[in-house]
């Protein structure tokens, strides 16, 4: 999905309910239609304090796991998954379900940021 501010994506869920389609929104914002329903499911359930205007998200490891555990062991769908828990998108949780199985049914927790460097010589 293209990177919205905050206000844009509240301006899209408002003219959304206020009769504008998908379609239209889709062709005005430059977004993918999926992007534009997914992102008005996630409104409509959690509200607009699930927003968050240009910052990376991190996610416990707890959540992430009960989030995959759900999906794999439940059957539940990874879109309702990722709305349920709030995600950022549906891929995030579909790549959390490819590592889980790549790492032998591990949550991987990965370290943000740049490595430090080694000591100098």
């Amino acid at each position: 999905m293209k990177k919205l501010t905050r206000e844009q994506k509240i301006e899209v869920y408002e003219k959304r309910k206020q009769g504008m389609t998908i379609q239209e929104l889709s062709s005005c914002y430059g977004l993918r239609k999926e992007g534009i329903k997914y992102l008005i499911r996630l409104i409509d359930q959690h509200g607009y304090q699930i927003l968050r205007d240009g910052h990376s998200r991190s996610y416990p490891a707890a959540l992430k796991e009960a989030a995959v555990r759900e999906v794999l062991e439940r059957g539940e769908s990874i879109g309702r998954t990722a709305i349920k828990y709030g995600l950022s998108s549906k891929t995030a949780l579909t790549n959390w379900i490819r590592q889980y199985r790549r790492e032998g049914n591990q949550i991987i927790v990965k370290k943000r940021g740049r490595p430090p460097k080694g000591p100098k010589a």
